[in-house]
């Protein structure tokens, strides 16, 4: 196989001996066998790290290499380290709780080599969490057919709006995310703020397979994104929206990131972040926003009404 067809699966790990294992075993398992795997060891107190050495050493022919941070940075920052050393044409970033299916790369890299101007492909996903039925991101029938088309080529204005696409299914071209110097070390997550400033240059293709089986747990980033009172996301997604502003071309993308910052603020308000709920106002407000919503928004920043308690209530 030509040598520029390389994989590099970068691995974050960080307290997740539970899940790790698994992990890997799923990476040993692809039929696309040019990978590197590159496992960043995000200082663990747990058993991860102990795993992480044991199962490197059993997989010994594989082209595996590995960094042990000896206390945790970022997510962001740690991702980078492992970027600057890749070497892939392509790049995945996997969680240590996710599991990668066999035929992910393949299908993946394939649509790829087709759409040389996409920086990543993206896919459906398997979500799983225990005690609770599986489902896969998109919605599909009972033999496994989208029920809806799903978009691609131009997402700029898509992604600031909504949340199309599950992160967790990317593959980057790494060139492209090189390029742009890959995640915002400043950011304590990384998914929007990446897709964002490749959407706005690139376009992105789509691939029709289940290539992640994405697990959902109490620790995961989705749990606690909205964090009553003390969440850490949320001040990064405020900092990702005002950068969107500075990327915006015209009115109908100002309108999308308007969309995104009045569902933000709604979250922000719910849970009790009222710091950053009246950052996600006052950028509303500079995107000209009016109506009945915007002004008891506003209203319900100012007076600091709790209601947290009946937030994560509704949300079980």
């Amino acid at each position: 196989m030509d040598k520029s067809d390389l994989v590099s699966i970068i691995c974050t790990v960080f307290n997740q001996e539970d899940y790790i294992l698994e992990c890997l075993e799923s990476v040993a398992n692809q039929d696309y066998e040019n990978f590197e795997l590159i496992i960043l060891e995000n200082g663990s107190k747990d058993q991860s790290p102990y795993l992480v050495k044991s199962w490197v050493a059993q997989n010994s022919k594989l082209n595996i290499h590995t960094i042990f941070n000896s206390s945790a940075i970022s997510y962001c920052e740690n991702f980078n380290k492992g970027l600057g050393i890749s070497k892939g044409k392509y790049v995945i970033d996997l969680s240590g709780d996710d599991l990668i299916r066999p035929s992910h790369i393949k299908r993946s890299t394939t649509k790829l080599q087709k759409n040389s101007t996409a920086a990543f492909c993206f896919c459906d996903a398997n979500l799983f969490e225990v005690g609770k039925k599986s489902k896969t991101f998109y919605q599909r029938n009972q033999k496994g057919t989208l029920l809806d088309s799903v978009n691609e080529g131009n997402l700029y204005k898509q992604i600031v709006a909504e949340n199309p696409i599950l992160s967790a299914t990317l593959v980057f071209d790494a060139a492209k995310l090189k390029a742009i110097g890959g995640y915002d070390e400043g950011l304590s997550y990384e998914d929007f703020d990446i897709m964002v400033r490749l959407s706005r240059e690139y376009m992105a293709v789509f691939s029709d397979h289940v290539g992640i089986n994405k697990r959902i747990h109490p620790k995961s980033f989705s749990k606690n994104q909205y964090l009553p009172k003390t969440s850490i996301m949320l001040p990064s997604t405020l900092k990702i929206c005002q950068k969107i502003k500075s990327l915006n071309e015209n009115r109908a993308e100002d309108l999308a990131l308007l969309k995104r910052v009045m569902f933000e603020a709604k979250h922000a308000l719910w849970s009790a972040n009222f710091d950053v709920a009246v950052g996600f106002l006052e950028l509303a407000k500079s995107l000209s926003a009016s109506g009945v919503e915007y002004h008891l928004f506003r209203k319900w920043s100012k007076v600091r009404v709790d209601l947290s308690y009946l937030y994560l209530w509704l949300k079980k």
